[in-house]
């Protein structure tokens, strides 16, 4: 009986307010709304969260011909990029001769590899170090800084990878000359450029002092040219 006279208060009430029904049926609407929306989307109706994607890690050791023309043309924003080589700088080898001759400066011929990086739309980090071991089993290489960058150069760290690119040149082709390894001054760097240079120059004043006899003075003044690739040749031809 109690149940029964409630709802006949509630019609009574209906009937004489007619927009409280319009009323009850909006809120049932809208609350069986957001209850669908929150099945839909979760619990508590938060915004799903994105799993981040994790970069492969690509580590470009050295920063001459090839390693230099890899960055220039790598432009995946999917690689973390890391260069390490103990020169952080790009030199144009072909113009070290010039270098040597005084007819181009040193720093006409080389870019700051972090000028290269920086025009890159990934993202690229560069550390002044040299690596001395890789562990392929692993995929992680051993690396030690300059001793100029650091205090006792003993500072050893170790790089993980996905993608290795090894890229530290070669050295000096000496085609068994014998006596070249213990006499010679080597045209691979721009340090040795400006080496050759200063003990040219070094030669040519000594030659000079009034003290010395011709055969003496011819001795100084003689010079060997050992190879004749883009180095060698250019220097044989200016100093001739």
């Amino acid at each position: 009986m109690n149940s029964l006279s409630l709802l006949k208060r509630a019609s009574r009430y209906f009937d004489d307010y007619p927009s409280l029904a319009k009323l009850v049926v909006v809120c049932t609407i809208s609350g069986g709304g957001y209850v669908a929306y929150a099945d839909a989307n979760g619990t508590g109706g938060s915004p799903p969260v994105l799993e981040e994607i994790k970069k492969k890690k690509v580590v470009v050791l050295g920063t001459g011909w090839a390693g230099t023309s890899f960055l220039k043309k790598l432009d995946n924003p999917s690689y973390d990029v890391q260069v390490i080589s103990p020169r952080n700088y790009f030199a144009f080898t072909p113009l070290l001769p010039s270098v040597t001759c005084g007819t181009v400066e040193a720093r006409s011929i080389v870019e700051p590899i972090r000028s290269i990086v920086r025009k890159k739309s990934i993202d690229v980090k560069y550390w002044e170090a040299e690596c001395f071991k890789i562990d392929a089993e692993n995929k992680k290489v051993h690396c030690r800084p300059n001793p100029d960058s650091s205090q006792n150069g003993k500072e050893e760290f170790v790089v993980d990878y996905d993608y290795l690119v090894i890229a530290m040149g070669g050295c000096p082709n000496t085609f068994n000359t014998p006596g070249v390894v213990e006499n010679c001054n080597f045209l691979k760097e721009v340090e040795d450029a400006q080496q050759i240079r200063q003990s040219v120059i070094n030669s040519f004043e000594k030659a000079s002092l009034p003290t010395l006899s011709d055969e003496e003075r011819k001795r100084i003044l003689h010079f060997v040219i050992v190879g004749g690739g883009p180095t060698g040749s250019g220097v044989c031809c200016r100093a001739s």
